[in-house]
C-alpha cells in the first residue's frame, strides 16, 4: 500500500494487528521492555502535551502552568525514587533517550573543543556513537582496549591516562556479556590522571543496577552514571543522570538547559509510575533476569546452539551471544525463522569477537512478562527448532502465544494496579473520545 492511500483507518488496523500479534510473541531482543498498561497512561492524556520547567515550585516561574497540578509526579516520586534506588544525591530526568543522554553527559563533562575523552573500543562492546558524538562536540576520542572482548588491559589503560591525561572517561558498553570492573577502572583513572572525571553510561544495566543486582557505579567510584530506561528496566524510552557531586549536579543542570527543552512530561510521569512498580518487583525481577538469561544459555547449547563465552559462563547479565554461523545457519535467516515462530531477536555485525553477524538476545522483557524458570525449557525446545527449521512455524508460534497467555506481566499482577484498572480504562476511553465528543 502506497503512503498516500494509507487511511487513519488503516493505521488503526495495523495498529490492532500489531498489538494482537504482540500479546502472542515474546521479544528477545536485549535493549527492549515492556511495561505496563498503567504507566502508559499518561502518555494518552494531557499531561502528555504539557511542559514542565518549574522543578523548584517557584510561584514567579509558571510561565508554562499546563503541568502545575502533575509536578509532584516529577519531583515527589520520580526523582526522589531515582536517589533511593540510584544511591544518587542528584538526579536529572530530563534527557530524552540513551543517545541524549550521551550527548548530555559528554558535552557536560568531555571538557572544551580540544580536549580528550577516553572510551570503550568498539572491539570490547563500545557504543557505536559516542566516538562520532564526542568528535561532533569538537573532543579527540582515545579507546580503551583489552586482550579479549570481555576484559580491559587496565596497564594499557593507565598508560594511555598517563600520556593523554583526559578530562573524561566515558565507560560506554553497548554490545556487553560481562561490565566493566568500575572500581579497578577508577583506581586506575584516579592513580594515573586524578583530575579525569568517570561517567558509567549504564544503559544495559540499568534495572540490574536500581534493583541492587550489579553494584552501583556511585559506590565503586565513578563521579556519575546514566542510562536509557527501557532495557533492563521497564519503562518508558527515555534516559537518565544521576550524581553525588554537587559541581557536576550543577554543570549538568546549565548544560541540559540548551540541549534539552521539552523533556517530554508524560514520559516522565510514566517513569514515575514505573518506579512505582519496580519498587515493589524490581529485585525479584532483576535476579530474574540475571538467573534466566544464564539458564538459557545452557539449555540452548544442551540443545546444540552456539553460545558464546562458554568457557565464562556465557554472560553476567541479560545478554546472550549465538554464533548460527557457526551451525550452519546465516544470523539473518536465523532471525527470520524465529520471528516467524514468534520470537523477536537482533541480528548484527559488531559483536566483540565476530567476524561477520550473530544472534544478540535477552531474557529481560521475558523475565517481566512473567516467564519462570520452569518455562525456559520449553523456551528453548522452541528457540532451537526454528533456528533449525525443524517443526512447522505454526505450531512452534502457537507454543510461544501458550506461554505469553499463561503468564501475566509484573506491573500489571501488582494488587494497587489492578484496583486502578477500571478507572485508567475511562480515562483512556475519556481521552479516546475527546475528539468526537
Amino acid at each position: 500500500m502506497a503512503p498516500a492511500e494509507i487511511t487513519l483507518s488503516d493505521v488503526v488496523r495495523l495498529l490492532s494487528e500489531h498489538e494482537e500479534a504482540a500479546a502472542r510473541t515474546l521479544s528477545l531482543v536485549p535493549s527492549e521492555n515492556a511495561m505496563s498498561g498503567l504507566a502508559k497512561l499518561p502518555m494518552l492524556l494531557d499531561s502528555y502535551h504539557r511542559y514542565f520547567f518549574n522543578e523548584t515550585d517557584d510561584p514567579g516561574r509558571w510561565h508554562f502552568r499546563g503541568a502545575q497540578g502533575l509536578r509532584d509526579v516529577e519531583t515527589g516520586v520520580a526523582i526522589p525514587l531515582l536517589e533511593r534506588l540510584g544511591k544518587a544525591d542528584y538526579v536529572s530526568v530530563r534527557p530524552l533517550s540513551g543517545l541524549n543522554a550521551m550527548t548530555l553527559a559528554l558535552a557536560t563533562l568531555g571538557g572544551d573543543p580540544g580536549s580528550t575523552v577516553v572510551t570503550i573500543g568498539p572491539e570490547n562492546g563500545g557504543h557505536y556513537a559516542t566516538p562520532s558524538v564526542a568528535q561532533r562536540l569538537g573532543l579527540r576520542v582515545e579507546f580503551l582496549r583489552g586482550p579479549d572482548p570481555h576484559a580491559l588491559d587496565l596497564g594499557h589503560a593507565a598508560e594511555l591516562l598517563r600520556r593523554v591525561r583526559p578530562t573524561l572517561v566515558y565507560v560506554d558498553q553497548s554490545h556487553c556479556l560481562f561490565p566493566v570492573d568500575v572500581a579497578s577502572l577508577v583506581r586506575t583513572v584516579r592513580e594515573a590522571s586524578p583530575e579525569t572525571l568517570v561517567h558509567v553510561d549504564a544503559s544495559h544495566w540499568m534495572g540490574l543496577v536500581l534493583a541492587g543486582v550489579f553494584p552501583n557505579p556511585l559506590d565503586e567510584g565513578a563521579d556519575s552514571f546514566g542510562g536509557s530506561t527501557h532495557k533492563t528496566f521497564p519503562g518508558p524510552q527515555k534516559a537518565l543522570l544521576l550524581t553525588r557531586d554537587a559541581d557536576i549536579e550543577k554543570r549538568i543542570r546549565e548544560t541540559q538547559d540548551y540541549l534539552v527543552s521539552s523533556h517530554h512530561f508524560g514520559a516522565t510521569l510514566s517513569l514515575g509510575m514505573a518506579l512505582l512498580e519496580f519498587q515493589e518487583f524490581g529485585p525479584a525481577y532483576a535476579r530474574a533476569v540475571v538467573g534466566h538469561t544464564r539458564a538459557f544459555a545452557g539449555l540452548l547449547a544442551e540443545r546444540g546452539i552456539t553460545v558464546c563465552a562458554a568457557d565464562r559462563g556465557y554472560t553476567a547479565g541479560h545478554q546472550l551471544w549465538l554464533d548460527t554461523a557457526r551451525d550452519g545457519i546465516a544470523p539473518g535467516l536465523a532471525s527470520d525463522r524465529l520471528h516467524a515462530a514468534g520470537l523477536k531477536v537482533n541480528f548484527m555485525a559488531g559483536l566483540p569477537g565476530f567476524t561477520g553477524q550473530g544472534v544478540r538476545i535477552g531474557l529481560n522483557e521475558a523475565a517481566y512478562q512473567g516467564l519462570t524458570e520452569e518455562d525456559l525449557p520449553e523456551l528453548a525446545d522452541v528457540f532451537a527448532a526454528a533456528v533449525r527449521d525443524e517443526q512447522p512455524a505454526a505450531g512452534l508460534a502457537d507454543r510461544v502465544a501458550a506461554l505469553r497467555a499463561a503468564r501475566t506481566p509484573l506491573g500489571a499482577a501488582l494488587p494497587e494496579a489492578m484496583a486502578l484498572l477500571d478507572r485508567s480504562l475511562a480515562l483512556a476511553g475519556r481521552a479516546l473520545r475527546a475528539d468526537a465528543s
